[in-house]
C-alpha cells in the first residue's frame, strides 16, 4: 500500500496525447530515472495488492468458492496489465533516448489506453469479487465488504464513462 501510495504522489509531467517527438524524447531522457522508479512501484505495489487480497481470500476459506476463484481471475489481470502498463513506459524511455522516436511515441501512446483498460475489467472485477468474498466472511468488518462492492461498481460506471469523455 505504501508503494501504490508513492507511485500515485510523484508528481512528474507526462507528455500530452499528442506530444511530438521532441517532446517525447525530451521527457524520455529528463525523466528517465523517475519513469523507471515509478514503474518500479507500480509493479511492486500491484503484486503487493494482489497478494494481500489473495491472502484474504485464503484466511476467509473463499478460495475454492466461485467469488473467490473471480479474484484469483482478476489479480492476474491485474499484473498482468500493471507490468504491460509498465513494459510501454519503459519502452517508450528507451526508445526516446536511443534515437528511436517513433516507437517512443507509439510506446507512450500504447500506456495511455491502460487507464480505460484498467477500468474495464481488472478493477470492477477484483473489487466485486474480494468483496463477495468478504460478505461472508468474518475476517474483517462488513464495512470492507461494502466498500469494496461499491468501488467494484464505481470502476466499472468510470470504466464505462471513460468511453465517452475523451480521456
Amino acid at each position: 500500500v505504501v508503494a501504490l501510495g508513492y507511485y500515485y504522489s510523484v508528481p512528474f509531467p507526462l507528455p500530452a496525447a499528442n506530444a511530438t517527438l521532441a517532446q517525447v524524447t525530451t521527457f524520455a531522457t529528463k525523466y528517465q530515472n523517475i519513469v523507471y522508479l515509478d514503474t518500479w512501484l507500480q509493479a511492486v505495489g500491484a503484486l503487493l495488492t494482489v497478494v494481500f487480497f489473495l491472502a484474504l481470500v485464503q484466511l476467509s476459506g473463499a478460495m475454492n468458492r466461485f467469488a473467490g476463484w473471480m479474484t484469483l481471475v482478476a489479480s492476474t489481470l491485474t499484473l498482468a496489465v500493471a507490468l504491460a502498463e509498465g513494459t510501454f513506459a519503459l519502452g517508450a524511455i528507451e526508445a526516446g533516448i536511443n534515437g528511436h522516436p517513433e516507437a517512443a511515441i507509439a510506446s507512450l501512446d500504447l500506456t495511455y489506453v491502460f487507464v480505460h483498460i484498467f477500468l474495464i475489467l481488472p478493477a470492477p472485477l477484483l473489487f466485486l469479487a474480494l468483496g463477495t468474498v468478504l460478505l461472508n466472511s468474518e475476517v474483517l468488518p462488513k464495512l470492507f465488504s461494502i466498500l469494496a462492492l461499491m468501488l467494484g461498481v464505481g470502476f466499472a460506471i468510470a470504466g464505462l464513462a471513460g468511453f465517452f469523455s475523451g480521456i
